[in-house]
């Protein structure tokens, strides 16, 4: 049985560029603070065209690198994406998530030193996410509801016709990807702002080279734009961190919903049609 927590999550709001209509916001902060912390954005200067690739690190952890590269759930996980593995600068990855929800009940844990290598490639390179959902079949309106308080639960299309549909938790990889000629943070943002927050900054991941927005994953309207993103002073990761940058509430909890509608049809085939010839 999925628990249904009813503790409040905190969440952690960038807020020195544009705004989402996001209904959790309480309408009594600072309305003044966004405006003052622009100034400071616009003021700070950095090279957003610079490689967040630790070379050197990369060259002396190949052989473990490559050990990571051989999981299959690691190629299945990127299946039609150009990537590699390397040691990258938490520091230097923009941000296209707005916001940052942590829940009460999964305290952080402790976070790995710099020094303390194997460690961090178990933080990078995670075992997969267990599916915890709750699931009700109504077998009357003939659907499948699946509920989670997982928001990264989702359903993958497979190309296995016995179990064509598969329930996925998220993925376990540290995901950092390069796209038009700058580095953001892909997938691990919790991750990410537990190092941060512990001083420690280089962290194996997953590269990719992306090509579009899509295979960058900041498509969604919950996300900064592109506007914001490829703008002369675009959110970082380590921004989540500044109190000045960001404004802390909590928000209720919320449940992932997904719901699959099973339908049978017969119809004829054309004279011809099983044998590939054109009516």
């Amino acid at each position: 049985m999925m628990p249904r927590t009813q503790d409040p999550i905190r969440t952690v709001e960038l807020i020195a560029w544009d705004f989402d209509d996001y209904e959790f916001r309480p309408r009594s902060f600072d309305r003044d603070k966004p405006i003052k912390v622009r100034e400071l954005v616009v003021r700070r200067l950095t090279d957003y065209s610079s490689s967040a690739l630790c070379e050197e690190n990369t060259r002396q952890l190949r052989k473990t690198l490559d050990l990571h590269q051989s999981r299959l759930d690691l190629h299945a996980e990127m299946r039609g994406l150009d990537w590699s593995l390397g040691i990258v600068d938490l520091r230097r990855l923009l941000a296209f998530q707005r916001r940052l929800s942590l829940n009460p009940r999964i305290p952080l844990s402790s976070a790995p030193r710099q020094s303390e290598w194997s460690s961090l490639f178990k933080v990078a390179f995670a075992s997969p996410n267990p599916v915890i959902c709750e699931l009700v079949h109504d077998a009357h309106r003939k659907t499948v509801t699946l509920q989670s308080n997982n928001p990264n639960l989702h359903l993958r299309v497979r190309q296995d016709p016995a179990a064509p549909l598969a329930v996925h938790a998220g993925s376990p990889f540290f995901e950092v990807a390069q796209y038009a000629g700058r580095w953001f943070l892909r997938d691990g943002y919790h991750r990410a702002y537990n190092l941060l927050r512990a001083g420690t900054f280089q962290l194996p991941a997953v590269i990719i080279r992306a090509r579009t927005l899509e295979e960058l994953g900041a498509v969604h309207p919950w996300f900064f734009s592109e506007a914001v993103l490829f703008s002369e002073h675009p959110p970082f990761v380590s921004d989540f961190l500044d109190d000045s940058l960001t404004i802390q509430y909590d928000r209720p909890p919320t449940i992932k919903t997904l719901r699959i509608t099973m339908e049978e049809s017969i119809t004829s085939l054309l004279p011809g049609s099983l044998s590939g010839e054109q009516p």
